[in-house]
């Protein structure tokens, strides 16, 4: 072969590996990561994980006649914020999440066990910018200055501190979340927010295209814990899908749910609307995690992983 066709074949090779290698993020969000302490296999996906993004833990014994039962993980703590554990078959499964806004680095995951015994797993956090997006609202809907608004924008949240404080402590649904709608992502996940000029809180979910009427559905099984007007939210469904996970459904025309009932994946909870603080009719969908917002499309990826024990994955009893 001469050299001219050699250097052709190797950069040929090299385009090759390049083109079919995955990108950083779907390597991680290929599976789990995991390391031995204390006893415990302690699994994580994904490994560094970003601002507004979950992260699902599992964990097992790794000797069950170890005589270790009686040290159980109860709860996880991670970057100031508390997230729930369950039992499941051979071990326990959790989810915590990354606040918008949080500083790329090294945070401590705390697994508390019974008793004073705690497992410390290092979580290195990505940095992600989501950008920027400015809106131009009714200037009652930035700074509310009527009495009867901000009194309902008290009662607001005391309402809202009731139904995120309600949540099973197992997982509802056992099918991988989707979204509630099929459209037009209008507005992504995690844009900083300037309305009418003045400085916001983050996008904290994603808004569809959607004319008023358009039925929207339950994007997994759960419990409604929430369904009536807000002032900034409009008409706003909250469903528990326990373990402190809930999905938001937001400035819809009608709601076809009430507080306590059970959906399943698909069954119609309202339908698309305006209100609330709005420029136009659109679903805002949220998912929301021990009070932290997380982005509903990776999300629906992340419940995969939530619902994939890694010791039954690795042993070919896979679900997905």
């Amino acid at each position: 072969m001469s050299r001219k066709l050699s250097l052709l074949f190797f950069w040929g090779l090299i385009f090759l590996v390049g083109f079919f290698r995955p990108n950083s993020s779907e390597a991680e969000s290929a599976g789990f990561v995991s390391l031995n302490q204390s006893g415990y296999e302690i699994f994580h996906t994904p490994e560094n994980p970003e601002p507004g993004q979950a992260l699902v833990v599992a964990l097992q014994l790794l000797n069950l006649e170890s005589g270790m039962v009686d040290r159980q993980p109860l709860k996880m703590n991670f970057i100031e914020r508390e997230f729930s554990l369950e039992p499941v078959a051979a071990g326990w499964r959790g989810v915590a999440a990354v606040p918008l806004g949080t500083k790329a680095g090294s945070y401590q995951l705390s697994i508390k066990l019974q008793g004073e015994d705690k497992l410390l797993l290092t979580v290195t956090v990505r940095a992600r910018d989501y950008g920027e997006q400015r809106l131009t609202v009714p200037d009652e809907m930035v700074t509310p200055m009527r009495p009867e608004n901000l009194q309902k924008i008290k009662q607001d949240r005391k309402n809202l501190r009731i139904a995120y404080a309600s949540s099973g402590d197992s997982l509802l649904f056992t099918d991988v979340v989707q979204p509630p709608l099929s459209s037009i992502i209008t507005s992504p996940f995690g844009r900083r927010r300037l309305l009418n000029g003045k400085p916001k809180a983050p996008h904290g979910g994603i808004d569809y295209k959607a004319a008023v009427g358009v039925p929207i559905v339950s994007a997994a099984k759960g419990r409604v814990v929430l369904a009536e007007e807000l002032y900034y939210s409009g008409n706003l469904v909250i469903i528990d899908h326990g373990l402190d996970i809930f999905t938001l459904y937001m400035h819809l025309n009608k709601i076809s749910c009430r507080p306590g009932d059970v959906v399943h994946p698909g069954q119609v909870v309202g339908t698309a609307g305006s209100s609330g603080r709005v420029t136009g009719p659109h679903l805002h969908w949220g998912v929301k995690i021990a009070g932290v917002f997380v982005d509903p499309l990776r999300f629906v990826d992340d419940s995969k992983h939530l619902l994939e024990l890694p010791w039954e994955a690795e042993n070919g009893k896979s679900k997905f």
